[in-house]
């Protein structure tokens, strides 16, 4: 979707403007379209490696719930788990949320950049 839609902005560009106006013209478009492929590329990282963790972690909880005696012991390793759990899924939502604001801000500069250089021509 984003590449014919750059493709055909592109093309538009070219028509109107000479290779010089057309690269300067579409250089924050390409910068905004660079930081959203960092980000997705970037959460796609970072929620697969959550997932890889989780399932990992429900194995060996599942080994160690397997191996208990007695059901204190059982509630007590559940409870472990689940308090690592917790914070496992806190911190991975701040991960991603520090990742989501890097991006808000580069394109911010981009969207700055690009309105004070219209403005200046």
């Amino acid at each position: 979707m984003y590449a014919k839609m750059i493709e055909d902005m592109q093309n538009n560009m070219k028509q109107a403007f000479d290779m010089k106006s057309y690269e300067t013209a579409m250089k924050p478009m390409t910068d905004l379209f660079e930081v959203n492929k960092a980000t997705v590329e970037a959460l796609v990282e970072q929620q697969t490696a959550l997932v890889k963790e989780l399932v990992e972690g429900a194995m060996e909880q599942a080994k160690a719930l397997s191996s208990q005696k007695d059901m204190a012991a059982a509630v007590e390793t559940q409870k472990s788990y689940l308090q690592g759990l917790q914070a496992r899924l806190i911190d991975a939502a701040k991960v991603s949320q520090e990742t989501l604001v890097k991006s808000r801000d580069e394109a911010s500069n981009i969207v700055k950049g690009a309105i004070e250089s219209a403005t200046k021509h």
